[in-house]
């Protein structure tokens, strides 16, 4: 990754602590604009559309997130030659796991106590907003600050993006970087119109995770290996993945058939044994006064 993310990225997170600090009411604004008590609450919650548009973003990080794994894992254990390194995979899965896994998840939504829109009390709730940034023990877990599938369709986004960058033609990659900022944007956006999320929730959870992946840029040297992620380097690499795991299928069966005749062979011995081992029948017996 190129230095010059930093210097932008710094503006942005000035930026952002700015005007959520000068402006703390935004939140409870743009969630006011989803809010009507006549219509339920949060009325576009229970939309079948949305739900839908959801799930289909949580689906597509899960097949990202699977790919990155699977790829990741073939680079330490395969014995063929691969195209791609597997510091690209490693940087990938490291994202994933540190950004959405650790980060979001199991530190700031399990500990900084921000309730969610649709749990404080201007919107029918019990709970105290909270302005962003800001520490609070509205909520006790899986809280409001930051989003969690924000932060997941961030990071799909990124991944998905790295390794498009040299399948699309140069003269294509403008829209896909289009493409997947739409991507990141519509999966954060939903949040915020079912009411589970703040405005601030959803692009704090953008910039963390647009944050880690440049610095985790500069730690695996992504910019370095990143020409080499093309589509015939992938289309080979996939091609070498099924040879392994037709591989890995073939001396599992070997062994499960060799350990079956084994087992055959031990049930017969012990069989053996136990009809050596039964006690022979009685001899008959003349009766008495009968010939000798």
């Amino acid at each position: 990754m190129r230095s010059s993310f930093l210097r932008p990225l710094f503006w942005v997170w000035l930026g952002a602590a700015m005007i959520f600090a000068m402006v703390p009411g935004l939140d409870l604004w743009t969630s006011g604009q989803f809010f009507d008590p006549a219509l339920g609450g949060f009325y576009l919650e229970g939309s079948a559309g949305l739900q839908f548009l959801r799930q289909v973003i949580w689906n597509l990080f899960d097949l990202v997130a699977l790919i990155a794994l699977l790829f990741g894992v073939q680079a330490l254990y395969t014995r063929h030659p691969l195209e791609i390194p597997g510091r690209f995979w490693g940087y990938c899965v490291t994202l994933v796991v540190l950004g959405p896994g650790l980060l979001v998840n199991a530190l700031l939504k399990s500990h900084w106590g921000r309730a969610r829109p649709a749990h404080i009390d201007v919107f029918g709730g019990d709970a105290h907003f909270t302005p962003a940034l800001q520490y609070a023990d509205q909520c006790v877990s899986n809280c409001s600050f930051v989003s969690g599938e924000a932060s997941a369709a961030t990071v799909g986004a990124i991944i998905a993006g790295l390794i498009l960058w040299n399948v699309v033609p140069p003269q294509r990659r403008r829209l896909l970087v289009c493409a997947m900022v739409g991507f990141a944007l519509l999966g954060a956006s939903l949040r915020v119109f079912m009411g589970r999320h703040f405005l601030s929730d959803v692009i704090w959870a953008m910039i963390l995770m647009l944050t880690l992946s440049v610095w985790l840029g500069r730690l695996f040297r992504i910019r370095a290996i990143l020409p080499r992620v093309t589509c015939a380097a992938l289309t080979r690499d996939a091609r070498v993945f099924w040879l392994d795991v037709r591989g890995v299928l073939l001396r599992t069966s070997q062994q499960l058939r060799a350990t079956n005749r084994r087992l055959r062979r031990l049930s017969g011995l012990a069989m053996g044994r136990m009809r050596g081992s039964q006690p022979k029948g009685d001899e008959p017996q003349s009766r008495p006064g009968g010939p000798q």
